[in-house]
C-alpha cells in the first residue's frame, strides 16, 4: 500500500525512539523517519517533506522547543503539525508549550503508545479536513487544583475544534458562565467557595444557560457523589480514576456532537392518547399548553454512538 503520510520522530533516547518507531510504523498509511536530536531533526525537515513532527523536549544540540521555534521562521514549515511529548508533563513545560503556541502536548507517563498513535492519526486526519469542518466549541473547565486543571486545559485544547476557558472554583465559574457563551462546562466537585454540585444548581436557575451540558468529574467516584448527581439530575458524571484524559476528551466530543441533534417527538393533539400521555409524564399543568405541532417536549440525543442514549426535556414551562 502506498504511504499516505510521512512523520518524523525526534528523540535522543534510542529506546524511546524505537518504541514509537515500531508502534507508529504498524499503520500502513504512515511512513516513519527518525532524528537523534533537534539539530538532526531540523536538517532532515529542511530536505524532506513531512506531514507531522513528533518530538521530545530535552535533547542535546537543540531542544524540542528550540526546534519548534526554528520552524516558525520558514513559511512553508510553520503550519506543519508539531507534537511535543514529555515523560512527566511538568507544569513549566506545559506552560512554555502554550506560550510558544504548540497545540499538541502529550504526557508519555499517562498515555500508552497505542493512545499516542491514535492521537497522531487524529491530528493527521484533522489537518486535512480542518478546512471542511470549521465548527468550534467553547468549553469552560472549572477546577481549583492547578495541576489537574492544566492536564485538561492542555488535552482538550489540543483539539482544533475546541476553545478553552478556565475557572479556579465554582464562584469564578458561575461568574464566567453569566458573562460568556459556552457549549459545555467541565467541572470538578469539591472546590472552595462553591462546589460543582452547587454550580450545577445555580446554572439551572439561569433560563438562558440551563441548556448547557454540565459534565461533573470525580477522581474516585464515591457512591454518595454519584447518588447526589442522580438526585440533582446531572446527566454527565465522569470518574477520572477510571478514564485517561484521551478517553475523557472522546466522551466530551460525543456530548458536544450530540447537542447538534435534536429530535421532536410528535403526537397530534387530536389523538386520544395526548392528554393521558402529557398528564402521566409531566402533570396536568401541560395539558392545556398551546403547542401547534405536537408534544411540548424535546427528545435529545445525548450519545451519538451505539447504543444510542436519549433524554427528554420538558418544554412547557413558563408558557
Amino acid at each position: 500500500m502506498e504511504k499516505k503520510y510521512k512523520i518524523l520522530i525526534v528523540e535522543d533516547d534510542p529506546l524511546i525512539r524505537t518504541i514509537y518507531l515500531e508502534r507508529l510504523s504498524i499503520d500502513e498509511e504512515i511512513e516513519v523517519d527518525t532524528a537523534v536530536d533537534g539539530l538532526d531533526g531540523l536538517n532532515k525537515i529542511k530536505v524532506n517533506t513531512y506531514n507531522l513532527v513528533f518530538s521530545g523536549i530535552q535533547m542535546p544540540n537543540k531542544t524540542g522547543f528550540e526546534l519548534f521555534q526554528d520552524l516558525q521562521a520558514y513559511s512553508n514549515l510553520s503550519n506543519m503539525p508539531f507534537v511535543i511529548f514529555s515523560h512527566l508533563g511538568r507544569l513549566e513545560d506545559i506552560q512554555k508549550a502554550r506560550d510558544l503556541g504548540i497545540k499538541n502536548f502529550i504526557i508519555r507517563g499517562s498515555t500508552t503508545p497505542d493512545e499516542v498513535a491514535k492521537k497522531i492519526r487524529d491530528i493527521l486526519y484533522n489537518n486535512i479536513v480542518e478546512q471542511v469542518n470549521t465548527k468550534q466549541y467553547k468549553i469552560l473547565i472549572v477546577e481549583d487544583k492547578p495541576e489537574i486543571r492544566s492536564i485538561y486545559v492542555d488535552r482538550f485544547g489540543q483539539h482544533s475544534a475546541i476553545i478553552i476557558d478556565e475557572a479556579v472554583d465554582g464562584v469564578d465559574g458561575l461568574n464566567k458562565i453569566k458573562e460568556n457563551t459556552y457549549d459545555l462546562i467541565f467541572s470538578g466537585i469539591y472546590m472552595p467557595n462553591k462546589t460543582g454540585f452547587e454550580l450545577f444548581q445555580e446554572v439551572q436557575k439561569l433560563k438562558d444557560k440551563k441548556h448547557i451540558p454540565i459534565v461533573l468529574f470525580s477522581h474516585w467516584g464515591k457512591s454518595e457523589d454519584i447518588e447526589m448527581a442522580r438526585q440533582l439530575g446531572v446527566q454527565y458524571f465522569i470518574i477520572r480514576g477510571q478514564s485517561t484524559p484521551n478517553n475523557i476528551l472522546n466522551q466530551i466530543l460525543d456530548i458536544l456532537n450530540a447537542q447538534d441533534k435534536t429530535y421532536q417527538l410528535v403526537i397530534k393533539k387530536e389523538s386520544q392518547d395526548y392528554s393521558k400521555f402529557i398528564e402521566s409524564f409531566f402533570g396536568e399543568d401541560c395539558i392545556e399548553y398551546k403547542y401547534n405541532d405536537g408534544l411540548p417536549i424535546k427528545v435529545i440525543l445525548s450519545k451519538d454512538v451505539k447504543p444510542y442514549n436519549f433524554f427528554i426535556e420538558l418544554d412547557c414551562e413558563d408558557k
